[in-house]
C-alpha cells in the first residue's frame, strides 16, 4: 500500500503507523513526506479492533492463514459467557505478550515470519513484549454457530463464537490474545476475522479505501 502510494501520488516519502496484519482490514494510517518524521508519535496512539473468535481449533498463525486443527471440542461446546468474561480479567492493564512465530518482529536479522513459512520457528525462541490492554467488551457470544470459510478444511463448522472490541496501546497483537485464551480455557482459539476499527479519532468510517485515494490523485 505504501509503495502504490508513493509511486502514484508522487510524495517524495511515504510510511505508515502500524502495521495490519494479512488477515485484518481497517484503519491504516498513512504518513506523507514531513509527517513520516512523527511515526513514533502517531505509533503511540491508542487502538481499537474487532476480532471474532472461533473457539476449539488451533492454527500456527493463530488465524485462518495456516491450516486450522480442532482441539478441545468438547470444552469449547459447554463454553460460557460468563467464563470468557472471567478469563479476560487477567489481560487487563500492563501485561508481557508473547510475539507470534507469523509477525514481522526481528529475531537473529530476520523477520519471524521468515522463520515460521521455512518450518524454523518450532526451535526458536518467541521473544515476549510488554503492550498495555485497556479494555476489552464482549460484543457477541453464540454457541453451536455454523461459520462457513473455505480455509477451514471442513466445508462447515459448527462451534462457539465470541466477538471482543479491543482497546489497547501499540505492539500489541490480537492473534497473541485470542491464543492466550484459548489455552486459558483449555479449548484452543483462532481469529476468524479482525479489524482495526480505530486509531485515536481517526475511525473506519472516515477512513478512505485504497482505490479511492488513488483515484482521487488521478482526478486532480
Amino acid at each position: 500500500m505504501v509503495q502504490k502510494i508513493k509511486h502514484a501520488c508522487k510524495f517524495k516519502k511515504v510510511g505508515h503507523a502500524g502495521t495490519l496484519d494479512p488477515l485484518a482490514e481497517g484503519v491504516l494510517l498513512i504518513l506523507t513526506d514531513a509527517d513520516t518524521k512523527r511515526q513514533s508519535e502517531f505509533m503511540s496512539l491508542r487502538k481499537e479492533y474487532m476480532v471474532k473468535i472461533a473457539f476449539g481449533y488451533e492454527s500456527d498463525s493463530h488465524d485462518l492463514r495456516t491450516p486450522v486443527r480442532p482441539l478441545g471440542a468438547t470444552v469449547a461446546n459447554k463454553l460460557t459467557r460468563d467464563a470468557l468474561q472471567n478469563a479476560l480479567g487477567k489481560y487487563m492493564g500492563k501485561i508481557c505478550q508473547q510475539v507470534p512465530a507469523y509477525s514481522a518482529v526481528h529475531v537473529d536479522g530476520k523477520r519471524l515470519y521468515n522463520f515460521a513459512r521455512g518450518n524454523q520457528s518450532t526451535t526458536l525462541p518467541l521473544p515476549y513484549k510488554e503492550i498495555e490492554i485497556y479494555d476489552i467488551t464482549i460484543c457477541s457470544f453464540k454457541n453451536n454457530e455454523q461459520l462457513n470459510y473455505p480455509e477451514i478444511k471442513d466445508e462447515q463448522i459448527i462451534c462457539t463464537t465470541a466477538e471482543l472490541r479491543v482497546s489497547c496501546g501499540k505492539g500489541t497483537y490480537i492473534r497473541s490474545l485470542v491464543r492466550d485464551l484459548g489455552k486459558d480455557l483449555g479449548c484452543g482459539a483462532v481469529a476468524v476475522f479482525l479489524i482495526r476499527t480505530k486509531v485515536d479519532g481517526y475511525t473506519v468510517e472516515n477512513g478512505l479505501p485504497l482505490e479511492k485515494v488513488l483515484l482521487e490523485h488521478l482526478k486532480s
